[in-house]
């Protein structure tokens, strides 16, 4: 189809999107024009109906273009071609009058409606009317579907091309309409073979005003009395009126639950009859006044601020009909009556949500210049320091084996090898016991000294200063804050689209608790002493009625439970009771308070009003939040850095000082040393004499085993160090596992070790403990610490490995939550390495292959969640919930872990 047409006054316009459509054509947008629409039609029109659109566009005029869809200019293909359409008014914001019949449309599209706002909306219908029969127009198909309203209950007609409309003596008729609003002397008539006239229009505004003012119901739609069926449009072509005190005559009564005409003034009750039951129908001007007069004598209700009626009724209708059709008809005022709220629309205002971008994730630019960092001048003399020492130990170690094998023989040279070995080793102050003195680097020793010390803990405080404004970056500059408010927002607009079952559920409630209630006083008539009941004696009444079972009522399972009635006397007791039940008959007039039900509705209303004013502001939040993530990223930046830099070059001083120097080469030295001073003797020394042929040569024993006290003694410690840890105190409890491995290495206290030292944020001590303890053992604990340890580092590679590793060892007949953290980490590892994008399309073959796949969903679920994709996860989630229950709490932790709901 062309998008280009031409109007009668040679302009062009291009059609822009579609907006709607119906049986003759589709409506769209006019580029570059935002007041103007145009309606082009399926096909051509007919001749006539071509010169009938020219003589309404010919005949239009401000006022009727502002009351109204009518054409503005005819619309053709081509200059010279014929007309195929035409260009009206763009009217915004209104939804047809038939949406304010229904109670559940109504307070959907207009929940600040009230009765005084219907009653304001049908006069303004009557004068629109009369306008256009001002004009000498005769509407004929006169609808609430040809009728739209807005918010502020203005009125625009639709469907003007089908009005009938009369020039130069010729006239060109309304072809459509409704039966139900047609007169009853055109039921059955053919319109296109009829000119209408404007008292034809009275009737159906008659009946348009009538629905508005009595909750939809139609006049002539009412209980038939008499035999057979009373179809809508008999009734109407019979005149049979359904409302009035005279409606018995007609063989016609109200629909029950409906507002009765006595609930009007009586001159709006004789327009009715007027309308409904002669020919002398009510003009549109004669609506007005008295609608305007019904509007001013209203008052409101004193139990529900949303109901207004006439003045001059005792009670509230809609009371009684809310509680006896259990319907809410109107919702609840808090701003002046009869004056309609904001416009609340759902979809335009979650679009303008939507339109506020997440921020992206926080990324700092990496800084190249910390490779290049060097040593602090204090970290180099400390390091020559310790060089300096280590080769005076080695000469000094020298020396002495090379006198004490000179000048000394055996055994005395062994001891004195022993003491230069000593003090070889504090010259260069060399520590043999290398396992105990691991810090945050792994096989690293650091020198048991003051200044090595500093430095060392110069670079745990610049660690801990750096982690705690990563963890500052990530809570305040990360997108997980955005997140989080837009999943808060996305919960209120569930809770507002549910507002109905929630309602419904309290109803329910209410009802539940007026049922057992009434239940409770019927069972507590029949008292167990006054009862006869099957094989419970005398004396067996007297116990329960010591133990305070009175009546029926207090026969319950529970209490009977709490005061352990033996069980064939529960039984017993229970069938009595049943059988009660059965007798009882709930009685409808003592229903729920008509107070109680209000104040359920209260409460939804207040609930309806704090959503609605929480997602309208829901934009304006989340651009809030969006502000406050980039005022933060801009002042924590800077500061990260610094701290990053300062743990950089903490990191570079405590390598330079912490240069492990083994005692091998000392030892080595000073024995080579002793046997070329042996070699180099000033004399034979005389061999030993000879020891006794039987006497028994010296043996070397392996250490012994720990002892029975020794292992008891560390599995003590071991306990106190898991009560230690749970208590958070990981330090103590640090000291208590290394306590314990030293005792007896195996009982298990090592990967303990290891797990404390990751509380305490030592992640390099941890890295060391797991690999000394894996040469006793493996299990999913030692590579789960350790790669946790990894991570901390973000050493992704190692940590991938070791938590792969990890989960390669987890039992598979159970599941806990350090199974969970594992492969919440283990994403973590696969997004900083770049490998999610192929985990992800891996694990979608895999599921896709074999769809029944659990544990592979939940690592899928946890990969998707790493790269934003939440909807997948929630999918995986859905999935996980039919095939694993267990699997499917763990990937709805992973979840709130996001901060998603």
């Amino acid at each position: 189809m062309t998008r280009l047409f031409h109007t009668s006054h040679a302009e062009q316009i291009r059609l822009g999107e579609r907006i709607g459509g119906g049986g003759e054509g589709e409506v769209y947008d006019v580029a570059g024009r935002d007041d103007l629409v145009a309606k082009i039609y399926h096909e051509p029109p007919q001749p006539e109906k071509a010169e009938k659109l020219t003589v309404l566009a010919r005949l239009g005029s401000e006022r009727l273009f502002r009351l109204s869809a009518w054409p503005v200019d005819v619309l053709r293909d081509r200059p010279d071609g014929p007309v195929v359409g035409f260009s009206m008014k763009k009217i915004g914001d209104a939804e047809e009058v038939h949406t304010l019949h229904s109670p559940k449309s109504r307070l959907l599209k207009f929940p600040d409606a009230s009765w005084a706002f219907l009653i304001h909306v049908a006069a303004n219908i009557a004068r629109a009317v009369a306008v256009m029969h001002e004009h000498g127009f005769v509407i004929g198909d006169v609808n609430p579907k040809n009728i739209l309203v807005t918010r502020r209950a203005t009125i625009h007609l639709l469907d003007c091309d089908s009005f009938q409309v009369s020039e130069n003596g010729r006239t060109f008729r309304c072809e459509g309409g409704f039966g139900e609003y047609t007169p009853p002397e055109l039921q059955g008539v053919a319109f296109r073979e009829v000119d209408r006239t404007q008292m034809h229009d009275c009737f159906g505004l008659a009946v348009v005003i009538f629905q508005l003012l009595f909750m939809g119901r139609h006049p002539f739609s009412g209980r038939y009395t008499g035999a057979g069926e009373m179809p809508l449009e008999r009734a109407i072509s019979e005149r049979r009126f359904a409302w009035g005190a005279d409606a018995a005559h007609r063989q016609m009564q109200p629909p029950p639950g409906t507002l009765s005409l006595a609930a009007i003034p009586d001159e709006m009750a004789e327009l009715f009859r007027r309308a409904f039951l002669s020919f002398n129908r009510p003009q549109p001007r004669e609506w007005i006044e008295p609608l305007e007069h019904l509007s001013q004598a209203l008052k409101r209700c004193s139990l529900h601020s949303g109901h207004h009626y006439f003045q001059k009724l005792a009670n509230c209708p809609w009371c009684d009909i809310e509680m006896r059709a259990r319907i809410r008809l109107f919702n609840f005022a808090f701003g002046k009556a009869g004056q309609p709220g904001q416009n609340f629309r759902l979809d335009e205002i979650w679009r303008q949500i939507e339109s506020v971008p997440v921020p992206p994730a926080p990324l700092l630019s990496p800084d190249r210049t910390l490779d290049e960092l060097q040593p602090s001048p204090e970290a180099m003399e400390i390091a020559r320091t310790r060089t300096s020492r280590h080769w005076l130990s080695l000469f000094f170690a020298a020396i002495c084996g090379f006198v004490i094998g000179l000048v000394t023989d055996f055994p005395l040279a062994i001891w004195l090898l022993a003491l230069a070995g000593l003090l070889a080793k504090k010259i260069s102050k060399v520590d043999t016991a290398v396992p105990q003195m691991q810090t945050l680097f792994q096989n690293q020793q650091v020198p048991q000294e003051p200044d090595a010390i500093r430095i060392q803990t110069l670079k745990e405080q610049a660690e801990t200063a750096f982690r705690q404004l990563e963890q500052q970056w990530q809570k305040e500059a990360g997108s997980n804050r955005f997140l989080a408010g837009l999943s808060e927002l996305q919960n209120r607009r569930e809770a507002w689209e549910n507002l109905t079952q929630i309602r419904e559920w309290h109803l329910r409630e209410l009802e539940s608790q007026t049922r057992e209630a009434q239940l409770g006083e019927f069972l507590n008539q029949f008292a167990i002493a006054e009862s006869d009941i099957q094989d419970i004696k005398p004396r067996v009444k007297t116990t329960l009625l010591s133990r305070g079972i009175e009546t029926a009522a207090d026969v319950t399972e529970t209490n009977l439970e709490r005061l352990r009635i033996d069980s064939p006397l529960t039984k017993r007791l229970l069938r009595w009771r049943q059988g009660l039940e059965e007798k009882f008959v709930f009685d409808p007039a003592r229903d729920v308070p008509h107070q109680a039900r209000l104040k359920v509705e209260r409460e939804m209303d207040e609930l309806r009003l704090r959503l609605e004013h929480e997602l309208s502001n829901g934009a304006t939040y989340l651009r809030r939040l969006e502000h406050e993530i980039d005022e933060s990223r801009r002042r924590l930046a800077p500061l990260l850095t610094e701290a990053r830099r300062r743990l950089a070059q903490a990191e570079r001083d405590l390598e330079a000082v912490a240069k492990s120097f083994s005692i091998k080469p000392l030892v080595f030295i000073l024995i080579m040393a002793f046997f070329v001073g042996t070699l180099m003797e000033p004399a034979q020394t005389p061999a030993p004499p000879a020891q006794p042929a039987n006497a028994s040569r010296e043996k070397y024993d392996p250490p012994p085993r720990a002892s029975s006290k020794a292992t008891a003694t560390a599995l003590e410690l071991h306990r106190q160090g898991r009560q230690l840890m749970e208590k958070e105190k990981y330090f103590d409890a640090a000291e208590a596992f290394k306590k314990a491995a030293a005792l007896d290495p195996l009982v298990g206290s090592q990967v303990n070790l290891a797990e404390a030292y990751y509380r305490l944020g030592w992640y390099d001590a941890a890295i060391a403990t797991v690999n000394e303890a894996l040469r006793i053992g493996v299990s999913f604990d030692h590579y789960y610490i350790l790669g946790l340890a990894y991570a901390g580092k973000e050493q992704w590679s190692e940590a991938r490995e070791a938590l792969l590793n990890a989960l390669n060892l987890r039992p598979v007949a159970d599941w806990g939550a350090k199974y969970t953290e594992a492969y919440r980490n283990l994403g973590l590892a696969q997004v900083k390495l770049g490998e999610a994008s192929q985990a992800i399309s891996r694990l979608e073959g895999a599921i896709q292959d074999n769809p029944n796949l659990t544990i592979e969903r939940l690592e899928l679920g946890n990969l998707y969640l790493w790269t934003g994709n939440i909807e997948g996860a929630r999918e995986q989630l859905r999935e996980l919930q039919t095939r694993d229950k267990v699997l499917a709490e763990a990937l709805d932790n992973l979840i709130s872990r996001f901060g998603i709901r």
